[in-house]
């Protein structure tokens, strides 16, 4: 189906529009909850006047009035407000990763992390004149850092307190999770998916709880999730129109991608793929104008995107010896509770049994004698994050638990679908350039993860941010159930792969919103 231009802007601007909203509502002690402001009349009002949203769109979808734009734009909002409604009610301290510290303009502080990083851009107005690698969270590219100390800038100078222009870190990250739903339906459109199932494409990028818990991070895996997902989108454009405004976006994103986290580089693999099969086609075909303007493309991305992304690698180098990665100071030691170098390769990356899931707490315990089996604890955080609410009541327990297994269930379902697919479409003349570098960007990125967990043995390395992006693959199996069962036995399969993925994304909701209230 082909999507309007109207859907995108009106997307984009439901986004920007929410975005200040929450940006003047966390600006200002009266209504930020990091401000001293009451939490609980304000989740009642946002309740309401969401409950009137959805009341509306639940009587506009009942009579038929709704096309399938139309739908798509509900769910962007309904994704937005999502992400409002986490981001408003909890603070920069909430459920981050290496999040830091920060003392503020008039202290001479380096403080480490994410936050302490944005703090030292923002106060001393360049990057770090030491050597990055000696700070905890400095190693990582600067992109995000820079726009957030930019947006601290902006913030200061029109009399935010701040305290609260640091809790409005929020508002990029909220963006940047927010346009990833942009991003999905772009992708879900090249690759020219229905228009019943695109819905249900847009359903894990708009209420997937990791999703929601990056928009309020202050870290740079949404912005680098973003870009990651920018690049498989204009490679697929790409393949269907070889142009040179293609090949340069895709250096672009690509290149800026690296710039913001290195492990967006992972689609460099496939995309290298896709690019040798074009070659050889073009070679074997012989035709002289299409192989040099193959070769010539090739050179503008080269020429774009390896000074772009290598760029804070090859400072790092030039001004301090350090190669790339995460420095020795950063990594814990193996006497740490978090360190899995002493298990079994079976152990950590094997399919766990059922006692090894752990259903009774689906939580992630830190500990790798708890738990150290990666993709146990990949579904636990991918819910969750790097939670253990040890308090939580038994009412709320059992939705967690629900939330679990039917996110289990969906993501089993959904990943065998998807590589039965595309794995079909090899045969089909014309797909097979679209179908190498979707297939391999998910094959890549699971070895890729595997080898992670390896090279750095600690629980907090199976962490589902650094797999957030298998959301795009897992909503094409779950397209691809909308699509290719119609029989009687294939309406059962799918109506049970919709509701595990409804009590995913409904109980886990659940779990969200009562969390701090018991």
């Amino acid at each position: 189906m082909n999507i309007s231009k109207k859907v995108y802007r009106k997307s984009v601007l439901i986004i920007v529009l929410t975005a200040v909203l929450v940006a003047f509502l966390q600006g200002n002690s009266y209504t930020a909850v990091a401000g001293g402001a009451d939490r609980l009349p304000q989740i009642t009002i946002f309740f309401a006047v969401t409950a009137l949203f959805l009341i509306y769109f639940v009587k506009s979808f009942i009579s038929g009035k709704l096309s399938t734009e139309a739908k798509l734009l509900w769910i962007v909002f309904f994704g937005t407000v999502y992400r409002a409604f986490y981001v408003l009610f909890n603070d920069i301290w909430t459920l981050q990763n290496d999040g830091g510290i920060f003392t503020g303009y008039g202290t001479p502080d380096i403080n480490n992390g994410h936050i302490g990083y944005i703090e030292y851009i923002y106060k001393f107005f360049h990057l770090p004149d030491m050597n990055p690698y000696e700070h905890f969270g400095y190693y990582h590219p600067p992109l995000h850092h820079i726009i957030e100390a930019v947006w601290l800038t902006v913030q200061r100078f029109i009399g935010v307190n701040e305290a609260l222009a640091f809790e409005n870190l929020q508002v990029p990250t909220f963006i940047y999770s927010a346009l990833c739903m942009v991003v999905m339906l772009h992708i879900l459109e090249e690759c020219r998916v229905s228009s019943r199932a695109l819905g249900a494409g847009m359903l894990l990028f708009a209420f997937h709880p990791r999703m929601m818990v990056l928009a309020g991070s202050v870290n740079n895996d949404i912005l680098a999730l973003l870009l990651l997902l920018t690049t498989i989108w204009r490679t697929l454009v790409w393949i269907r129109d070889k142009s040179y405004k293609n090949i340069v976006l895709i250096a672009l994103s690509l290149g800026f991608g690296m710039i913001s986290k290195l492990n967006t580089a992972i689609c460099a693999f496939s995309i290298a793929l896709v690019f040798l099969c074009y070659l050889i086609w073009c070679i074997r075909d012989g035709n002289l104008i299409e192989l040099k303007n193959c070769i010539l493309e090739y050179i503008v991305f080269g020429v774009i995107v390896i000074p772009l992304g290598l760029s804070y690698i090859i400072r790092n180098l030039i001004l301090f010896g350090e190669k790339p990665g995460i420095p020795s100071p950063a990594l814990i030691p193996s006497e740490s509770v978090m360190y899995t170098g002493s298990y079994s390769v079976w152990s950590i990356i094997g399919i766990p049994g059922i006692t090894e899931l752990h259903v009774e707490f689906p939580f992630h315990p830190i500990s790798a004698a708890s738990i150290h089996n990666s993709w146990v604890i990949l579904f636990q955080t991918g819910l969750f994050a790097e939670a253990f609410p040890a308090e939580m009541g038994d009412y709320l327990l059992a939705f967690a638990q629900i939330a679990y297994v039917a996110s289990i269930i969906t993501a089993l379902i959904t990943s065998v679908v998807f590589f039965v697919r595309y794995a079909s479409l090899f045969r089909k003349e014309g797909s097979k350039l679209h179908t190498t570098f979707v297939l391999f960007t998910y094959i890549f990125m699971i070895i890729s993860y595997s080898l992670f967990v390896f090279k750095y043995p600690y629980t907090c390395s199976a962490d589902f941010r650094y797999m957030t992006a298998s959301l795009v693959f897992t909503s094409l199996g779950f397209v691809a159930v909308q699509e290719g069962f119609d029989s009687k036995i294939g309406c059962i399969f799918k109506s049970i792969t919709n509701a595990a993925m409804t009590l995913t994304l409904v109980c886990s909701a659940i779990v969200y919103t009562f969390w701090d209230l018991q």
